[in-house]
């Protein structure tokens, strides 16, 4: 029934074929757990043939290929997730779980190159998310920049104004929107999509409700490349005004792949003062503005530190450096927000402070409504990177905030 590879001379026998065994079992019960799980169709029932084929990897590693053919994100994290819990039942630990079409090239060939005919040779094909108006990246190119933080005020402060919000934290291996607005639990799922979590009038889809917390996601660049359009044409967001795009570090992968298929209305880019945040900036700003993304400005986070014993001012990171990089790119900064306990607190607790009463949760709030104003702009003059969208004005919700 499966194309089970023969074991190489270095990889113990008793081993490999113990994990052919075992991934057949382990199928076997996948499939006894799909009514369970209210995930899967009846003819997604049978797994049994989904297990295609167990190999060692290129470093030794053993590998178990799963066909991924008509598959949502939510059906293949239950696979794995089944999959290896009963393969570590049987000490089979340190094994890895591939999704593929049954009918791809097999395991190990290279795919095709991308024609480069145009920006960093992506192929531009994109597509409108069903329901939403205006789509805004928030990227930093550096890691630990507060970048999420920036982006869960931004999105609840566009609420807070009676927008339709959505935020996608689309970090696959370190989501944290889930915390900064205190959900729990996992992701539900309607007619084979996923349902977003709503929280402070925001719909919320994070990988930190897809997995386990204390356990890592191990995916190479396509797998991750194919959940992120997944989390974007296989969630019921509904109508939205804005969707707010956390993005991971740096101008890989999730970039590219957003670029690729996701008609972007304008980027943010946050950084700290410092050089060494700042040399990844401009890597951001390059990329949008290669890729014709409008970019709103720079938020200056973590911008200077007020003693809360004597009120003194500290830029512990410094200020020339910043202002040099402004000048350089000619971009504005659209926001100046400081280190405060009062971020960290209200981001460890749930609740972005924007929702606040407080001169940093004005700060916060400004820059809500200065992206918010950069968007209206954009609608009168018609700059965008694609084909006009509807008003943002058109069908604001003016209900009370959903808590």
């Amino acid at each position: 029934m499966h194309n089970f590879t023969d074991t190489p001379d270095h990889t113990t026998s008793d081993a490999f074929a113990n994990l052919v065994a075992t991934s057949a079992r382990a199928g076997l019960i996948v499939a006894s757990q799909h009514e369970e799980s209210g995930l899967f169709d009846k003819e997604h029932k049978d797994t049994r043939a989904r297990v295609l084929e167990v190999r060692t990897g290129a470093s030794g590693g053993l590998q178990v290929h799963v066909d991924s053919s008509g598959l949502n994100l939510g059906q293949k994290l239950f696979i794995e997730r089944v999959l290896l819990r009963h393969l570590d039942h049987e000490n089979l630990t340190g094994v890895s779980i591939y999704f593929r079409k049954a009918s791809s090239a097999t395991a190990g060939a290279q795919p095709a190159p991308v024609a480069r005919k145009t920006p960093y040779g992506i192929a531009v094909n994109k597509k409108n998310i069903p329901g939403t108006k205006n789509i805004i990246a928030v990227a930093s190119g550096k890691g630990g920049v507060g970048k999420s933080t920036i982006s869960s005020n931004l999105a609840a402060g566009l609420a807070k104004q009676g927008l339709k919000v959505g935020l996608m934290d689309c970090d696959v291996y370190g989501p944290s929107a889930q915390l900064m607005f205190g959900l729990t639990g996992t992701l539900d799922v309607r007619n084979g999509k996923l349902v977003p979590q709503e929280r402070h009038g925001v719909k919320i889809v994070s990988f930190g409700l897809l997995s386990d917390a204390k356990s890592p996601v191990i995916w190479r660049g396509p797998m991750v490349s194919k959940a992120i359009e997944q989390l974007c044409y296989d969630v019921l967001w509904g109508d939205l005004d804005v969707l707010v795009l956390d993005l991971p570090p740096g101008t890989g992968d999730v970039q590219l792949t957003l670029a690729e298929r996701i008609p972007l209305s304008g980027s943010v880019i946050v950084t700290t003062p410092q050089d060494v945040a700042l040399i990844d900036a401009h890597k951001a700003i390059s990329m949008f503005e290669t890729l014709g993304v409008p970019v709103f400005g720079v938020v200056q986070n973590m911008a200077s530190h007020s003693c809360s014993a004597c009120g003194h001012i500290d830029d512990i990171f410094g200020g020339d450096a910043f202002e040099s990089f402004l000048n350089d790119r000619k971009i504005s900064c659209i926001a100046s927000i400081p280190i405060s306990r009062d971020i960290r607190l209200a981001s460890d607790s749930g609740t972005p402070l924007v929702l606040q009463e407080n001169s940093f949760a004005e700060l916060l709030s400004e820059l809500s409504k200065t992206v918010s104003d950069r968007l209206s702009q954009q609608e009168i003059t018609g700059h965008h990177s694609e084909a006009p969208r509807q008003s943002l004005s058109d069908n604001v919700s003016t209900g009370d905030l959903v808590t």
